[in-house]
């Protein structure tokens, strides 16, 4: 049994609701990941240093998201806001509770988040947003205090290394679904300097954070999708992305936004093809909505029959080489992703190579000749299906890389777990 670790954890710039958990899906990746890791790891006690409604939770809710008892907030509102930053850090004192470390999912962040901290030229203290204050603050302000070791997971290109010049305890390692060397938003050394600011260059190492939903799917997803219907269906090919503004993403190696891609790829392909009614669904500017009847604004929740029917989809990153949830998402859904060259370009996620396409062409040639050949097809999409590890599913895979990889940065050797329930497998409907 590994020794006992006192983990902090959270999502920076995030509340975690747990009122809003849906339990029909899942819920979202926090509330997935920090079950499944309080589950595997018994010995260890966690703490939320951040906004959360853990409290909120009655003694069932609890124990179903947290049977062995080991999860606890830090953070609590009943202090008015001004005092929410030192109550923290002041609870571990008080308790006489040492944190080993901490795990974080990154989220938005101001640069400044921390009030009465930094000052600008002229004497005055920077203005903070409430919302980056009350929510990513806490964070901002405990981290450096205590001084603790800590690890971000990032699954979004937009927050790969924390955004927060007052920030000077920073992150030790990031995992994340591409490889390199991230520079950090300029910061402070430490509080003595003030005026200071340098840049700090952050590992991150390609981890499968992108599959961190896979925790949350039921044991029969995959008897759920039903083959026969797809080979009977005349709808074919879907996408299922949203546009996000459609606004270049503040990224070195971004040149190009989302509608541009789908559109060379899906809505100019395919005109005048068999494929010409592919939708994309997602939420987009009004005016896509208006000048693309393609485009439609709908939730997953609401395209059970369309995914029921659809066999291909179409995979494509504004940022090269970072691979998302989404071609996961859509292998356990049944569709075969089609990736844009830029995508897995490093062949992270090793898919069958029939996906990888190099050119719009060949992503037309290549559908016609699964719609010609159905066995070609039936084959394809069960190597996509055999590629989701038991491993993923049950959380054991990401616990024990991301536990093994912090237990050689820190000096501790972490014994590999086996994994536990599904989420949505093990709770009740009614409870929640």
């Amino acid at each position: 049994m590994n020794e006992k670790k006192i983990v902090l954890i959270g999502k920076i710039g995030k509340a975690i609701k747990f009122a809003n958990f849906d339990i029909n899906t899942g819920g979202d990746a926090p509330i997935i990941f920090f079950s499944s890791i309080s589950r595997m790891n018994p010995e260890w006690d966690f703490y939320f240093i951040g906004p959360n409604d853990l409290k909120k939770l009655n003694d069932e809710q609890y124990s179903y998201l947290f049977p062995n008892k080991n999860v606890y907030s830090a953070f609590s509102r009943d202090n008015k806001i001004d005092d929410i930053f030192e109550g923290i850090p002041r609870f571990f004192k008080e308790n006489n509770i040492k944190p080993d470390f901490g795990i974080f999912f990154n989220g938005m962040c101001s640069n400044v988040n921390v009030p009465h901290f930094l000052k600008k030229d002229d004497g005055e203290y920077y203005k903070v947003l409430e919302s980056y204050k009350g929510y990513a603050g806490p964070y901002i302000y405990t981290l450096n205090k205590l001084g603790v070791p800590y690890y971000m997971i990032a699954e979004d290109p937009r927050y790969i290394t924390i955004n927060a010049k007052d920030l000077y305890n920073r992150e030790r390692l990031i995992f994340t679904q591409t490889n390199g060397e991230f520079d950090t938003y300029k910061h402070i050394p430490d509080e003595e300097h003030l005026k200071t600011f340098e840049v700090s260059k952050i590992k991150g190492i390609y981890s499968g954070v992108e599959k961190i939903f896979m925790m949350g799917l039921p044991k029969d997803w995959r008897e759920r999708i039903d083959i026969s219907k797809k080979l009977n269906s005349t709808h074919k090919f879907i996408v299922l992305s949203n546009g996000h503004g459609c606004s270049r993403i503040n990224h070195p190696d971004s040149n190009s936004t989302r509608f541009d891609g789908y559109n060379k790829w899906i809505l100019q392909n395919f005109k005048g093809t068999e494929y010409e009614d592919t939708k994309i669904y997602g939420k987009w500017d009004e005016q896509f909505y208006k000048d693309y009847p393609q485009i439609e604004d709908r939730k997953l929740i609401d395209l059970t029959d369309e995914i029921a029917e659809a066999k291909y989809s179409f995979v494509y990153s504004i940022i090269p080489g970072f691979v998302t949830v989404k071609a996961w998402e859509m292998i356990t859904i049944g569709l075969i992703p089609f990736l844009h060259p830029e995508y897995d370009k490093d062949n992270l996620l090793k898919l069958p190579e029939f996906v990888y396409v190099k050119t719009p062409q060949e992503l037309l040639e290549k559908v016609r000749f699964l719609d010609d050949n159905p066995d070609e097809y039936v084959k394809l999409l069960n190597e996509c299906l055999d590629k989701i590890r038991p491993s993923w599913l049950n959380g054991s895979a990401l616990n024990n890389f991301i536990f093994n990889k912090i237990g050689e940065d820190l000096g501790f050797t972490y014994e590999k777990k086996q994994g536990v329930d599904s989420i949505l497998d093990r709770f009740k409907k009614t409870i929640f």
